[in-house]
């Protein structure tokens, strides 16, 4: 045997003095004092968006559930600001063109160029430190059932805890978007568990070392001593693993208080983590302790020799005066149990291998604190006491007083957020982990925007000419094609999308200008009735033609028309020509022949074979169609509507309809637009309907369909927002009187406003040089010019005009010599 007494460290070490035993269930961590402790991550509201009532609603809502705790009960909210870097990878992404593959290229080189982006994250931890087993014993016996009897203790106390976690985490969930902290598992192919994971213990480690990286449970996860591997070193500035570590501790509170008082702490440029420590009382001994305060304070009103010899003189301490009136509502509100009370310790733990930069942001922080009316202090002697107090379940260290109660300490936790998006595509039908739709590095906090909430990715945006509408759906196009079998479906007008169009290898329609479109192409709409589906739909779009007409469609006259599709269902010949020349009813052949080549619309619609192939990327400019009229303009939409429903096969696809009122003004698209925001979210299609008169979408008479299937409404900066009249239309799809103001105040073609139920947040789409000049192009001039570099110089034509717009080094974007 050898003795190792002799190597072994007798001293305390670092891991006595954290508080953290064991892991006693899913999501339940047993402390070394017998507390026992869960945890939830969560997301307020956008301070910026909301108004002062709704502040002051929420900070309600959270007095009225943190008032119900009482004595045993601790609370820690903790903001984490940890630095952002990462843009979604190339192998994540699955651009099938060079130009979109360069357009991401420039955004992630933007953002990785761009330094200073920061993420907050939220957590709340709840702990438990049950009564005494003696104190229990007798009321188990005598309120406890005969099953209950027999639980030992531990697994009484167990119970109680989860029951009350459950009840909290139900009323938290009514107020902020929340998530426990579990042991998450990860199987092999077989199913078989390989490994667990702990998000507690994980966050427990980031609180204790900064460092956040997955923790591996052991089969038996106790003794968790193992958590705490770092080397501490005491000290003016202590030392953890290495890096030293800084507190600033937030101790003079001002004379009133606000929601979101300290709200500014979020947007700071820096990685921290702001911990708010309260430990709660209940109404009896917050009431003693208060009791004990207001005798201080009323022994300081008369002088002390006055009330030693019981005589009266005018010297009377007016603030002493106060302050017992002052405590005495606070006695009366402890009293009401409305608020709770209890004793409140913020600090803002720093870490940093160098100790000057480490004392550059403690002093960034210190004045930020004192310029909001707090007061603040870089600790020193008791930097360690003070860090030790912040880790979660740590009931002893650095408790600081006065006490205050749970309406001022709702104002004074962090309840909002600024909203950063999904990290990852939140669509199910999406491929796991699939990047979100883009990532900007907008102001300090970046921004992953997804159309999607769950399955349903169906889009509004709306916004007055001008604004940056086309340029938004150019880019939305561009950057969906990072996921695998993308499709692009979009209805143009002005020709804002033919750049990206034909740089993505894309086809762009000009129906109804056949001097644009060289060689010229026409459609089929019957070319594919082999379905009972395609017959039934090829009667109905043949009868809209006779009814657009003018002309009443009879029994009679639908049953010549079904009785010729059915004819021609066998036959070769599937042209308009061919079923007005096999149709026997004058007024059928009458009322279709304008669509035949005799007529005006037959150039486009009596095609022998369909001109239309659809591929990955597909723009219909129908700019020149609509001067034609509703008579030209409802047929050829429809059968294009037909085409693009029959495309979508379960693939990612997008819909892209801009100027959306010609559709919304019309009853026949209406419908089917009504139908789309229904149905299309079942086979992986999201609608985006962009529209700049919001006037028509008002009367459009589909409102209400719109606001309750478009969960994802993106407001373009309009300057009338705030006027009578749109003012109201922005009310009714729920936008309060902030958001109305930041969309009346954001800049034209530069912020984009996003509002959905994951949350609301004003954006800039940082736009480079290379993007710009492929959704951000729209001029006559430009658009004549990509055409004539794509006639002279074939795919290769957006290097040359990368190359026209002062791009240097466009051919190697595309590996090109």
């Amino acid at each position: 045997m050898v003795a190792l007494s002799a190597f072994r460290i007798t001293g305390p070490s670092f891991a006595d003095l954290v508080p953290y035993a064991g892991l006693v269930d899913n999501g339940v961590l047993l402390l070394k004092d017998g507390s026992l402790m869960a945890g939830w991550y969560f997301a307020g509201p956008d301070s910026e968006s909301a108004t002062d009532l709704e502040r002051n609603e929420l900070s309600r809502q959270i007095n009225a559930v943190l008032s119900r705790l009482g004595s045993g009960w601790m609370i820690q909210v903790e903001a984490i600001r940890v630095p952002t870097v990462d843009y979604p990878c190339e192998d994540r992404c699955h651009f099938p063109d060079a130009v979109t593959r360069a357009i991401d290229a420039e955004r992630r080189a933007h953002f990785v160029r761009e330094q200073g982006h920061f993420e907050s994250k939220h957590a709340v931890i709840l702990t438990h430190r049950p009564l005494e087993a003696k104190k229990s014993a007798l009321s188990r016996y005598i309120y406890s059932d005969e099953e209950s009897r027999k639980r030992s203790y531990a697994d009484t106390v167990l119970a109680i805890f989860k029951n009350a976690v459950r009840e909290i985490e139900q009323y938290l969930a009514n107020t902020l978007s929340i998530r426990r902290m579990e042991t998450r598992e990860t199987s092999d192919r077989g199913g078989t568990t390989v490994a667990r994971y702990d998000e507690l213990l994980q966050f427990i480690r980031f609180c204790i070392t900064g460092d956040n990286y997955p923790v591996r449970l052991p089969d038996v996860p106790m003794y968790l001593d193992w958590l705490v591997t770092a080397q501490l070193e005491h000290g003016l500035t202590p030392k953890v693993e290495n890096r030293f570590l800084g507190v600033v501790a937030i101790d003079g509170l001002p004379a009133e208080s606000w929601p979101g008082i300290l709200n500014a702490l979020d947007l700071m440029p820096l990685t921290y983590r702001w911990s708010s420590r309260f430990i709660v009382l209940d109404a009896e001994e917050a009431r003693q302790k208060l009791e004990r305060t207001r005798k201080k304070w009323q022994q300081k009103v008369r002088p002390f020799f006055d009330q030693l010899f019981q005589t009266q003189s005018r010297s009377i301490d007016q603030d002493a005066m106060a302050m017992v009136a002052e405590t005495e509502d606070a006695i009366a509100q402890a009293s009401s149990r409305l608020v709770a009370y209890g004793y409140y310790t913020p600090v803002v733990i720093l870490f940093d291998g160098n100790i000057e930069a480490l004392q550059e942001k403690a002093e960034a922080i210190r004045r930020l604190v004192q310029a909001e009316g707090f007061g603040a202090r870089i600790e020193t002697l008791n930097a360690t006491d003070a860090y030790l107090g912040s880790l979660p379940g740590n009931w002893y260290c650095n408790i600081r007083e006065p006490l205050i109660n749970t309406s001022n300490l709702a104002d004074l936790i962090p309840l909002n957020s600024v909203w950063s998006g999904n990290p990852t595509a939140p669509c199910p039908f999406y491929a796991q982990n699939s990047p979100p739709l883009m990532q900007v590095a907008s102001g300090s906090t970046p921004f992953r925007l997804n159309l999607h909430v769950d399955d349903v990715g169906h889009t509004l945006i709306f916004g007055p000419t001008g604004s940056g509408k086309s340029t938004l759906l150019a880019l939305i196009a561009a950057q969906f094609r990072r996921y695998e079998g993308a499709q692009v479906f979009a209805f143009d007008k002005g020709r804002s999308l033919l750049p990206l169009t034909f740089a993505c290898g894309g086809d762009h329609y000009e129906i109804g200008d056949s001097e644009m479109q060289k060689p010229a192409r026409a459609f089929c709409p019957l070319s594919d009735l082999g379905t009972d589906g395609d017959r039934a739909w090829a009667i109905e779009w043949i009868e809209m033609l006779v009814a657009l007409q003018g002309v009443t469609v009879t029994p009679d006259l639908r049953n010549a028309i079904s009785r010729q599709i059915g004819l021609m269902a066998t036959a070769p010949g599937r042209s308009l020509s061919d079923f007005v020349s096999g149709v026997q009813v004058r007024e059928i052949k009458d009322a279709l022949h304008p669509y035949t080549v005799d007529g005006p619309m037959g150039q486009l619609l009596d095609a022998e074979e369909d001109g239309l192939a659809i591929g990955g990327f597909q723009c219909f400019e129908i700019e020149p169609l609509m001067s034609r009229g509703e008579r030209n303009l409802v047929p050829v939409l429809s059968y294009l509507f037909r085409r693009i429903e029959k495309c979508l096969d379960g693939s990612p696809s997008l819909i892209l309809l801009d100027e959306a009122w010609l559709m919304l003004g019309h009853p026949v698209f209406r419908d089917k637009i009504r139908e789309w925001l229904k149905v299309l979210r079942k086979a992986n299609c999201a609608v985006v309907l962009a529209t700049q008169s919001i006037s028509d979408a008002e009367r459009s008479g589909i409102i209400d369909v719109l606001k309750e299937s478009c969960p994802t409404k993106i407001c373009l900066p309009n300057g009338a927002a705030r006027e009578p009249g749109t003012r109201e239309f922005y009310e009714r799809i729920g936008f309060n009187e902030r958001q109305i103001e930041i969309v009346a105040s954001a800049i034209p073609k530069r912020e984009y406003y996003v509002a959905s139920p994951e949350g609301r947040r004003l954006f800039d789409m940082s736009l480079g040089p290379i993007a710009l000049s492929f959704v951000g192009v729209s001029g006559k001039e430009d658009l004549k010019r990509i055409r004539v570099l794509k006639s002279n110089h074939g795919e290769d034509w957006p290097v040359r005009w990368l190359e026209s717009r002062g791009v240097h080094d466009a051919a190697s974007l595309f590996n090109i010599a």
